[in-house]
This record gives structure tokens, C-alpha cells and sequence, in this order.
């Protein structure tokens, strides 16, 4: 079950001041060694867990990072890892390098950060391990989690769902094929990019339909833009769906 979903970084490509890029952090539950802090996508958004290090982590002793795809604003946040590791933090990084590139995912993290002369350590030397990602289910940290092939990107990515509180499709156009993934959810996540809307990114008003459609309580619209216009943004999306949110940094999505 889900106790927790907080946005780190909402925004998409380029950080400002008022958003990070890409990154979101999940808790479940209970407690035990089986629960542990979750984050989907590691943009820089993840600085937060080493500039605010105890209130994001406390003291969970794992960290399981799950990375839509490899784009860079997606995954630049990796390289802060060596300011989180050293310490028992035991760090997971889950990739779908096989799954939608066929190219291992520790192969593909080796060639953009962690080799010389980018960065003077791997990720052995770190510690942390890397781990393939495949749609379909799997558990990590107490959450049950379930990962959507989309097509609809210039390289293709995974959306996640996460039990019946939240879906998170990023970086993908309009997709018929979310309505089902994501029907009955109270919280859908989604791409939001314009205007203009960026090949491979999704209308605010088309993400507004398929909100709609899969009969979704709530519209989150992340990925934003760094000239948007939030009011211009919430409006289009507000068109097609009655219940909309402009993602913000730190915005706690359960509350919504």
C-alpha cells in the first residue's frame, strides 16, 4: 500500500528555480527491512535526497531508483549518487537497457557516467548494484508496482502504476493504451508539454482526455515545460478533465 508520493523534481529537460527535473519519491506502508524509500526517475530532482538527506530518507537503509528510460533529465541525477552511498545505504538502480533497448542497462549507465575520464569511479565502485526492468510486475521497497511499455517516445519508455493510488506516464505522446493501464487510478501523472507540444510529449488537454476516460479522480500534469505558463497549462488540461494540478516540486500527491 501506498503511504506516500512526493514529486522531488516536476519539471522536464531544463531545471529552474522553481522546478527540477525529473524524479519522484514513494514510500509504502508498514515498516520491516521489505520497506524502503522508492524513486522513479533520477533527474536532478534527486539532489534533494543529499541536500535534505534526513528528511527525505531518514534512516532507511535501501534506496531502489526505477528509471523510466535514459533520456538525460531522467537520469543526470544518477551522478549524485556518490554522495549517498559510503555510508550502509545499500542503493538499487532498475533499468529497462534490455527490456526496450537491448543493450544491458549497466552497460548503458557505464557509457554515460559511471567510467573515466566522466566520472572516476564506477558503479561497482560504489556499491550500488544495477538491476534489468521489464514491463510487468515486480515488488521493490513494499510497493507493488506495475511497468507499461510506451511506444510513443522517440526512444520508448515505461509508465508505472502503483496499486490504485497513482499512475506515472512520462515522456510519451497521447496513448490509447493508458486508459487501461491507468482506469480506475485516483491519481494519474502525466506528460504535459506545451504549447507547442514537443515530439513525443502529450497536449495538456489530450493528457485531460485520457484522464477522463480512464475515469481518474485526479490530473497531475508533470514533465513541465521550463517557459510554461501554469495557468495557461491547467486551463487546456481543464477542458477535458474537471480536476486538474500543475505539478510543483515537494507537491504531496496523496493529499490531492
Amino acid at each position: 500500500m501506498l503511504a506516500a508520493a512526493t514529486i522531488l523534481g516536476s519539471g522536464g529537460f531544463v531545471p529552474t528555480g522553481r522546478r527540477e527535473t525529473s524524479s519522484l519519491l514513494l514510500r509504502g506502508d508498514g515498516s520491516g527491512s521489505d520497506v524502503s524509500p522508492v524513486v522513479i526517475d533520477a533527474g536532478t530532482g534527486l539532489r534533494r535526497l543529499v541536500t535534505d538527506r534526513d528528511r527525505w530518507l531518514g534512516d532507511a537503509r535501501r534506496l531502489d531508483v526505477l528509471l523510466s528510460h535514459f533520456h538525460i533529465d531522467h537520469v543526470c541525477g544518477l551522478a549524485y549518487l556518490t554522495e549517498l552511498t559510503g555510508d550502509g545505504l545499500e542503493v538499487v538502480i532498475h533499468g529497462p537497457g534490455a527490456a526496450l533497448y537491448d543493450t544491458p542497462t549497466a552497460e548503458i549507465l557505464s557509457r554515460m557516467f559511471f567510467s573515466p575520464p566522466l566520472m572516476p569511479v564506477t558503479l561497482d565502485q560504489l556499491g550500488v548494484r544495477v538491476a534489468e526492468l521489464a514491463p510487468g510486475e515486480l515488488s521493490v521497497g513494499g510497493l507493488a508496482v506495475r511497468a507499461r511499455r510506451q511506444d510513443k517516445h522517440p526512444n520508448p519508455t515505461l509508465g508505472f502504476r502503483i496499486g490504485d493510488e497513482l499512475v506515472w506516464c512520462t515522456d510519451t505522446e497521447a496513448d490509447p493504451g493508458t486508459v487501461d493501464f491507468a482506469r480506475g487510478a485516483r491519481v494519474l501523472g502525466h506528460d504535459a508539454w506545451a504549447p507547442p507540444v514537443a515530439p513525443g510529449h502529450t497536449a495538456p488537454e489530450e493528457a485531460g482526455a485520457l484522464a477522463r476516460d480512464a475515469g481518474v479522480e485526479q490530473l497531475v500534469c508533470i514533465h513541465v515545460p521550463p517557459r510554461a505558463d501554469e495557468d495557461d497549462l491547467r486551463a487546456r488540461a481543464s477542458t477535458t478533465h474537471p480536476r486538474v494540478t500543475v505539478a510543483t516540486d515537494e507537491l504531496d500527491l496523496l493529499a490531492l
